[in-house]
């Protein structure tokens, strides 16, 4: 039995393992491409978005410059009121240089609120690079951070690249006039968007107050804010954030998934080997049925043929044979009684007829019926009722079939000289009590579990062959009870005997 639940587990575990296994593997690894690829879409995006107001910015300063790019006298009216029109619509620019580069001389320099001292210019290698820009036809800005000014510099097209134009911005008010909407826009409900000062760490814009860079997902160098970066995030939790909880859920769902499996497997072993152990009980339960049938089938097949063939002598020798045929019919019949109302029993097909029954009074007809087999077996019974009455609710042959197994089993575990069996009635609050006490060998605390599962015989020593049985007859007893809504119990030492106890509900 334990080698082929051994290969029954085995081949169970290879099924549920093989493609379980499989199936967790192929789903990781597909949920880790998908991961990685959207990881890099999304890191793309966020690219393209820092990129999109990188070059919004851009088209802000090259406006700037396109209002001032005119061949107009750089300190004539027109231009003043094209500098003028300039510091209404942009409140970010502090002031407007002009200068011719060959000789170097200052020509004009316009303030939009306040006057101060500027005199930083670009240098040579800058003022080469803007021109190579101007030749190739496109004019770019170069960009300076001078303590809290931000310095733009560019080379007018009409001027042929002879003459330096510097716009003075203040970097906070050029963030909050002219980025500010835009990253709004972008951002909406969904990112947070920042813009710090890369080496300080200070945040000079955030589109919330809890964005912070710590959390930033992609950063990017802004072009025309040097030492400034541009941070981004999503407002709810980053991929990589949404990976690990997906990956602790994926977790917790597979340690349960394995757990239920688990549990189902050992569910299925267990019952299967209840299965083998139940069909090794009744395999057991049918030889020792045969067993028991074939004896007193013998025994009246024997004596019945002696007395056909008149080989007895004397008419006491002819009675003890009668008598012999008589006791095994009977035994014989309470056998085959057992097998049918455990049966009925089992399939839910018996019928009770409950009456209202005195136990005071039923109890001794019981045991009388019993006395024959008493005698037999050289037990002394006794009936003991220090009770009024005992009414029930019961059917007149269940109880008796339970009183008489009872009877019948405190006669065959017994190894005393002197048998005894005690029968009494107790009154409890709500219950009535019929109690069978023997002074047999009694039960061991380790059988007494199992003593009223069906086929269950005790089989210590050489108990089986000692005390004949089918192991159907407490089961039947406890199957009963359950019918009558009371219970069965036992109380019991090894060499002190048994105490059975049928308990039935009071009824008034």
């Amino acid at each position: 039995m334990v080698r082929t639940l051994a290969k029954i587990s085995l081949v169970l575990l290879i099924i549920v393992s093989l493609p379980m296994g499989f199936y967790l593997v192929r789903e990781f690894s597909t949920l880790s491409k998908n991961e990685e690829m959207v990881e890099r879409v999304f890191s793309t995006q966020l690219e393209s978005i820092l990129y999109s107001i990188n070059q919004y910015s851009e088209n802000v300063v090259q406006q700037w410059s396109q209002s001032l790019d005119h061949p107009v006298d750089p300190e004539g009216e027109i231009m003043q009121d094209l500098v003028d029109n300039l510091f209404q619509k942009n409140t970010a620019i502090r002031a407007v240089r002009f200068s011719n580069l060959d000789p170097p001389e200052e020509q004009a320099v316009y303030f939009s609120d306040s006057v101060f001292t500027m005199d930083n210019w670009p240098g040579q290698s800058q003022l080469d690079v803007l021109r190579g820009y101007l030749e190739s036809n496109y004019q770019r800005m170069n960009v300076e951070l001078l303590n809290d000014k931000l310095l733009l510099y560019f080379l007018p097209k009409n001027r042929n690249g002879e003459q330096l134009c510097q716009l003075v911005v203040d970097p906070q008010a050029f963030i909050q006039q002219n980025l500010s909407p835009m990253i709004q826009q972008v951002a909406h409900d969904i990112f947070y968007i920042s813009i710090a000062d890369s080496l300080s760490g200070q945040v000079l814009f955030t589109t919330d107050d809890d964005s912070g860079l710590s959390q930033t997902m992609e950063h990017a160098d802004m072009w025309y804010l040097p030492d400034h970066q541009l941070g981004i995030r999503l407002k709810s939790k980053t991929l990589v954030e949404l990976a690990t909880e997906r990956t602790q859920r994926d977790n917790y769902m597979l340690m349960g998934v394995g757990l239920l499996v688990v549990l189902g497997f050992i569910f299925v072993i267990i019952n299967i080997r209840k299965e083998m152990k139940l069909a090794e009980i009744k395999s057991e339960f049918v030889a020792n049925v045969s067993h028991e049938i074939r004896t007193p089938l013998a025994l009246i097949s024997m004596y019945s043929e002696t007395l056909l063939l008149k080989r007895v002598k004397t008419e006491a020798k002819q009675m003890e044979y009668l008598s012999t045929i008589h006791e095994e019919s009977a035994r014989l019949t309470g056998i085959v009684n057992r097998i049918l109302n455990f049966s009925r029993i089992e399939r839910n097909r018996t019928k009770y007829h409950f009456d209202r029954i005195d136990l005071k009074q039923a109890l001794p007809e019981i045991v009388a019926d019993c006395n024959a087999h008493l005698s037999a077996a050289k037990v002394a019974c006794c009936f003991d009722a220090h009770v009024e009455d005992a009414w029930i609710q019961a059917d007149w042959e269940s109880l008796k079939t339970m009183v008489g197994n009872l009877l019948d089993n405190a006669m065959k575990y017994s190894d005393k000289a002197e048998k005894q069996i005690n029968v009494r009635i107790l009154k409890k609050p709500n219950e009535v009590w019929v109690e069978v006490e023997d002074n047999g060998i009694g039960i061991s605390a380790k059988n007494q579990k199992y003593i009223f599962d069906q086929f269950y015989r005790v089989t210590e020593g050489d108990l089986a062959h000692r005390a004949k049985g089918s192991g159907l007859g407490l089961n039947l007893v406890k199957r009963i009870m359950k019918a009558h809504g009371g219970a069965v119990s036992v109380r019991s030492k090894l060499g002190e005997g048994s105490t059975f106890s049928l308990k039935f509900p009071l009824k008034k």
